[in-house]
This record gives C-alpha cells, structure tokens and sequence, in this order.
C-alpha cells in the first residue's frame, strides 16, 4: 500500500478540529467524503483518529447460527486477518455487509492495539464497549449490541474497497475521526488537504485573537468586515 511521507502529517494531524477543517477541505476540492455521527459514531468523547486505511469486507453466512455452531463449523477471524496486515498508524476499515451483529469487542481491540493499530472504523456493530473504551483504542462504529458475529459473518476481501455509510473507502485512503464523524481523504490528495488544513487553521488562529481583542460588536464587527469564516 503506497504511503506518504509521515512529515506531511505530524503537523496536520494534532490541529484542534481537524474533521472539520478536512470537510471544508474536501468540499473545496469536491473530492473525498465526509460521514457523520448518524453513520458512524466514536464510543467516546475524546477519541480521535487520524491515518491511512486498511480494510476489511464480512458478508453474512447463510443459515441459522446454532445449526453451523452444532456442525463445528471453524470461526473465522477476519479482524486477525486484518490487523496481520495492517501497520502501525493504519485505520482499521471494516465493512459488515449489513450484518447486525457485533464483529468487534474488547478482545479484537487489544489485538489491534498489538498490532499498533491507531483507531477502527465498523460500519457496523460493535460489543463490549466499555472494554474498548478503558483499552484506549479510539473506535468508531455504526451502532452497538452484545450479540456476537461468530457464525453470522464471513470474511470476504482483504484490503479491497469497502463500503462505509455508503462511501467507499480504498486501502490507503486517509481516515480522519473525532467527535463529528469521520472524513475520507482520497490517497492522493492528502498533501493537498493536510496544506489546506494548516492554511485554514491559521487564520482561525487569527480570527479568534480578532474576536478576544474587541471590546464589543460594533468593534468586532469592523474589525472582520472582510472575513468571511465558517464555524
């Protein structure tokens, strides 16, 4: 999987609000996606997520799981599978295929964090999740159950293109998560974004000393007659 350069990202990657600073990013450039917590959602206020994909595609196994549970039928693992290939710093991307049932939990996220995964993406379920919270794996899914995958899922592609609130995601694609959502950044255009994002940072950084020094609207007002900056 092609990689940038890490100078490009040690900057961009710890600014403050940086999903938002990417969405207007890639709304600039009318590339990329942006998903929000109605998609995907982060298991807890502080986490954040910022590196390239790895991905992971399950599609549901036909039948009733009991009867494949009675026949000995062997659990497969995906997210093994997926960790084994991934390398430190890389988001894991996984596509559940519509499966409801949890395909990740605490165990899969102490595996992760071995493997020095720096965050997940389920565009699915996700079970125990006060575990995956106290691991400090920060992980983003599409809702939570405690009923388990085994013998309801099976894994399908490996590092293909995936599907996640219904964007597709491409090994190597840019994940960047927090509070809002995630972002999709096109491998290719992360320098472009990362540039975008710094440049907007600063003159944030700018407009909000603006606003600190007014000592009232009017002042305000004056002071930033010419700028024009979504919040």
């Amino acid at each position: 999987m092609p990689r940038h350069d890490p100078s490009i990202l040690e900057t961009w990657a710890d600014l403050p609000g940086l999903t938002a600073l990417v969405a207007d990013a890639l709304d600039e450039l009318g590339a990329g996606a942006v998903l929000g917590t109605r998609a995907v959602a982060p298991l807890a206020p502080n986490m954040r997520v910022c590196g390239p994909a790895v991905t992971l595609r399950y599609v549901g196994v036909q039948g009733e799981p009991g009867i494949h549970r009675a026949a000995g039928a062997s659990v497969l693992a995906g997210d093994r599978d997926l960790y084994a290939v991934a390398s430190p710093g890389d988001v894991a991307v996984v596509d559940c295929g519509g499966v409801t049932s949890a395909v990740m939990g605490g165990l899969s996220a102490q595996w992760a964090l071995t493997a020095g995964v720096a965050g997940c993406v389920v565009d699915g379920a996700v079970r125990d999740a006060t575990a995956i919270v106290d691991s400090g794996l920060p992980v983003w899914s599409r809702h939570r159950t405690p009923l388990a995958a085994r013998h309801r899922v099976e894994a399908i592609a490996l590092n293909d293109v995936v599907n996640i609130g219904g964007r597709p995601v491409r090994p190597g694609d840019h994940i960047v998560g927090d509070l809002d959502g995630i972002c999709i950044i096109p491998h290719q255009l992360v320098p472009t974004v990362a540039e975008r994002c710094l440049t907007a940072h600063d003159r944030e950084e700018r407009l909000m000393a603006t606003i600190a020094d007014a000592t009232d609207l009017d002042e305000l007002v004056r002071a930033t007659r010419s700028t024009r900056v979504a919040d």
